[in-house]
């Protein structure tokens, strides 16, 4: 079997056929393949193993989680059944989670080739439709009214004077949070974990200022305090509300909008707290 190799990372055949040893029950398994950094050829030494297996239906194996391979390399292992992969097709989140990390996907069991010509050859023949969309739409107003929640956190917390907890219980939601709902809405199939901020950043290439306040909140770019990155980021929620106004389905649009206001009189302006310059 062929070795996946990448810099002075690698997966030799003796590698291989221990993952499969360990993880093989051939009388359930239909297939198990290896995702993520090992799959794209970008392993490097703290690299951990990636390993997907389906299973038919019904099955429950108990030995789902984390492991280690010869003592050195971090495995882990999920196993799904068919009403899990199912929904990767027609769910909105969960195609953008998993629908690229398919296509590359490296087979170690491929029993009848289950995973190769059925799943793996839908994985590269999917495409986001109008009713992919119309779910998307949905899903991504349901997310932003429970975001909602979280900017009262930031707001109470900077009233009261640098409440951590609120704080940062609100640039979570200000930057995972509200990025998810990005995700959802454009359909941006995320090649993985790793490349997740820099994906959603290229979708919002058209708006400079929410890619700046979307950087602040995350931290990524200064040395902005928890105090700031919370600022930036309910300006980045009201932003975000503005410019998917016409996603916001009926029974949202009160909320959002009211959460907006309550932003605008509320949350300090971006040029006397040294966030941004006009």
């Amino acid at each position: 079997m062929k070795n996946f190799t990448y810099e002075n990372s690698q997966l030799s055949s003796s590698d291989i056929d221990e993952l499969i040893q360990r993880f093989d029950k051939s009388n359930v398994v239909q297939a198990l393949i290896l995702m993520g950094s090992y799959a794209r050829n970008e392993a490097g030494p703290h690299s951990d193993i990636d390993l997907v297996r389906f299973v038919i239906a019904g099955t429950k194996l108990s030995d789902d989680g984390t492991h280690l391979l010869k003592k050195k390399v971090l495995i882990t292992i999920c196993t799904v059944e068919p009403i899990d992969y199912e929904k990767w097709f027609t769910d909105p989140y969960e195609a953008t989670k998993w629908i690229a990390g398919l296509r590359i996907a490296r087979v170690l069991i491929d029993r009848e080739n289950f995973f190769t010509d059925r799943l793996q050859r839908r994985a590269h023949n999917f495409v986001w439709d109008a009713t992919m969309q119309l779910h998307a739409n949905i899903e991504a107003s349901r997310r932003m009214v429970g975001w909602c929640e979280e900017t009262n956190k930031g707001l109470e917390g900077l009233r009261r004077n640098y409440d951590i907890g609120r704080l940062l219980n609100a640039c979570h939601g200000l930057s995972w949070g509200l990025s998810e709902v990005i995700q959802i809405h454009r359909g941006i199939l995320i090649s993985s974990d790793n490349n997740f901020f820099n994906e959603i950043e290229s979708a919002l290439a058209d708006n400079k200022r929410m890619i700046e306040l979307r950087r602040i909140t995350f931290g990524v770019i200064g040395s902005y305090t928890l105090r700031q990155r919370v600022i930036a980021g309910l300006h980045f929620f009201v932003l975000l509300a503005k410019q998917m106004s016409n996603v916001w389905q009926v029974t949202d649009v009160e909320i959002i909008e009211h959460t907006v206001q309550h932003i605008n009189l509320n949350a300090p302006n971006l040029v006397s707290e040294n966030i941004l310059f006009e």
